[in-house]
């Protein structure tokens, strides 16, 4: 069986707890279709529109100890991850939202419980007051927010903390 996810993220290695969680409760025979998604406000600009570049902005977002604790999830969890990719929302209405879901054919998403996701920078946009009015079932998931851990934001924090859906 074959199910597409959708999680935020804020590009922190601790936003990916939830990655790992939904990946440690998954039935043996589920492989999963996971998009990490973050909104980003487009500019009303021409000039900006005209030279937007969605590689661009993931790369100006983005950092190297998110993409390696991707890689490491990748590789640990491969037996159930059919593909993992992270993408942008871009969209400023719920109707736009919706149309993600339905484009890429999303069956649950996944938020963090406790955990507040971050702003990255000035464009970046909160997705979970459309999530949470979306149609499609959300299921919140925890972790052990108090462990102490070797090195915040590192890689090694992907493994120390415990998830709890």
């Amino acid at each position: 069986m074959e199910k597409n996810v959708l999680i935020p993220t804020d590009f922190t290695i601790e936003s990916l707890n939830v990655v790992k969680s939904v990946l440690n409760d998954r039935p043996y025979e589920c492989r999963y279709n996971i998009i990490l998604l973050h909104g980003v406000q487009m500019s009303d600009s021409i000039t900006d529109l005209l030279f937007y570049s969605k590689a661009k902005m993931l790369e100006s977002l983005s950092n190297r100890h998110f993409d390696e604790a991707c890689g490491v999830i990748r590789n640990k969890y491969a037996s159930g991850i059919n593909s993992m990719r992270v993408d942008l929302f871009n969209g400023s209405s719920q109707a736009a939202f919706d149309g993600y879901l339905l484009g890429n054919r999303i069956d649950e998403i996944y938020v963090p419980g406790r955990y507040r996701l971050r702003t990255s920078n000035k464009k970046s946009v909160n997705v979970l007051p459309y999530i949470r009015k979306c149609g499609k079932p959300v299921i919140s998931v925890d972790w052990n927010m108090e462990v102490v851990l070797p090195e915040k934001g590192s890689l090694a924090e992907i493994f120390y903390n415990e998830a709890t859906a």
